[in-house]
């Protein structure tokens, strides 16, 4: 491969090195010689002054190739640039390379063929060579050829040399200032990522508190309620045994004894003044006949009594911490009957329908006791809603509908409209769905965002705490593994949707395998 001569350039008269050294020397005059100004000079004389002067003021040392013989021609301000006399230099190529760092010359030799070869417009390069007093200076070189021959090959080439070891000292101190920058920063970057990762971890931990802070505050309340309720369910429970137990007997010892009376009157129906005055008096008629209505009352009030007691028991002692089958049902049920007093007619306002529409269950296995107290946070707050609204409202008639059904598990939390289809023979899985709606006023959407939240309320200061719904959520999420949802629409109501599966791993050992 060979550079081609542009078509504008006409071949040179070949130059010798003789030739190429012909610059003028400034002498000192001897004594008697003239001074040769510009204007006595001839025209060549008056160009190579003109162009060392240029040289010498822009810094620059001429260097002048021969490639076919490699002799080179350095001028003098080439070689004062590294402190060299004119004489200590040899006008061969090899000189320039026994000048060169080793590690830069086989850069350069690379960067020449490749101009050579024509793979670049121009030879430049910055390199390391050796001074006279043994330090290492950067050189700016740069070359073009400037001649070449009749099959186009290059034969003479021709460039600079210039200092920049300033300016390379200069670029240096500036790459070092902005990889300090770039530590500095860096550094910086490093500590707002660790302030961050301490912000985010505190956020954690303030997050954790908080849960730990419900987690013992329910705990705290479920175990003074159930102890409160299951003391209260033994007191209630001892007297109530007793009268339940002897008001059948007292019914037929009463019932004896009106039969005695009934038979006197038979067979002596003329009794004594005394005794005819006090059965006048006392109507024996009516007290016959209320006495055994009075006693029945009585026993029916006991067996209340007993059906609330058993939902006291029920509701504050049902799981003991372990999982078990349970039926869903009888939980509801429960929980009803001790609420029973807020949802039957009070004076000031008329009682809350309660809508059962119950499917068939399977028995669950759950945390009992947990479930109760889900089923016991959703219909309170239903309570107070539908109460609030009575307030305002005195011909509304409040409602509370509770829907059981069981679904496949692949059917949608919301739309699991589809009544259960026995498939236990298909092996499929089936999840329940529990839904507990009012007729309330509904909620408003930004505060339907923040009702599972710990501490979060709208009701007066003291009459809630706003860990309902909070611990409630928590017993389905990650004791159950279920779903607690909330559908809401101003004016028409509140539903919360619980869905679980009829089977659950123990949330002892999903804490135990937790990767967290």
């Amino acid at each position: 491969m060979h550079i081609e001569e542009p078509a504008t350039h006409e071949l040179e008269t070949p130059i010798s090195v003789q030739d190429s050294q012909s610059f003028p020397e400034s002498q000192p005059l001897q004594k008697g010689q003239k001074d040769l100004s510009q204007e006595n000079l001839d025209p060549c004389q008056c160009s190579q002054a003109a162009l060392k002067m240029a040289l010498i003021a822009s810094g620059l040392g001429l260097w002048d190739w021969n490639l076919i013989t490699d002799k080179t021609y350095y001028d003098p301000q080439w070689k004062r640039i590294l402190g060299y006399e004119v004489d200590e230099i040899d006008n061969e190529h090899k000189s320039f390379e026994q000048l060169v760092h080793p590690q830069d010359l086989p850069r350069i030799r690379q960067l020449l063929h490749d101009y050579l070869q024509g793979c670049t417009p121009v030879f430049e390069v910055e390199l390391r060579m050796l001074t006279k007093s043994g330090e290492w200076k950067w050189i700016l070189a740069c070359g073009k050829v400037f001649q070449w021959d009749e099959l186009g090959k290059p034969v003479r080439m021709a460039g600079t040399h210039k200092d920049i070891s300033q300016d390379k000292a200069i670029a240096i101190q500036q790459y070092q200032l902005f990889e300090q920058v770039q530590r500095e920063i860096a550094q910086r970057q490093s500590t707002e990522d660790q302030v961050r990762e301490k912000s985010q971890q505190l956020e954690i931990t303030l997050i954790e508190l908080k849960h730990t802070q419900k987690q013992l505050l329910q705990n705290e309340k479920m175990a003074n309620l159930g102890q409160l309720v299951a003391d209260m369910a033994n007191e209630i429970n001892n007297p109530v045994s007793f009268i339940y137990g002897n008001l059948h007997p007292a019914s037929q010892y009463a019932e004896d004894l009106i039969r005695i009376i009934e038979l006197y009157q038979y067979y002596y129906p003329t009794p004594n003044p005394v005794i005819a005055s006090h059965l006048q008096r006392l109507d024996l008629g009516f007290v016959k006949t209320d006495f055994l209505k009075l006693l029945w009352s009585m026993r029916a009030g006991s067996e209340r009594v007993k059906e609330i007691v058993f939902a006291l028991r029920n509701f504050s002692s049902s799981d003991e911490g372990q999982m078990k089958k349970f039926d869903l049902h009888e939980g509801l049920d429960s929980v009803l009957r001790i609420l029973q007093h807020r949802l039957k007619q009070q004076p000031d306002r008329v009682g809350i329908e309660v809508i059962k529409n119950f499917g068939e269950l399977p028995l669950i296995q759950c945390y009992a006791g947990d479930l109760n107290q889900v089923f016991m946070n959703i219909l309170t707050n239903a309570i107070d809603t539908l109460e609030e609204r009575m307030k305002h409202d005195y011909s509304f008639t409040p409602k509370i509908l509770i829907h059981t059904e069981i679904v496949s598990s692949h059917l949608s939390l919301v739309n699991s409209n589809k009544p259960w289809v026995n498939d236990n023979q298909l092996g499929k899985k089936h999840k329940v769905i529990i839904r507990i709606s009012d007729n309330g006023k509904g909620i408003l959407p930004h505060i339907q965002r923040h009702i599972f939240e710990p501490f979060f309320t709208t009701k007066p200061v003291g009459k809630g705490k706003g860990l309902g719904l909070s611990i409630s959520q928590e017993i389905i999420v990650e004791k159950h593994q279920g779903k607690l949802k909330c559908n809401s629409k101003l004016g028409e109501g509140t539903e919360l949707v619980i869905e679980m599966n009829t089977t659950a791993k123990h949330y002892i050992a999903l804490k135990k395998h937790a990767s967290f």
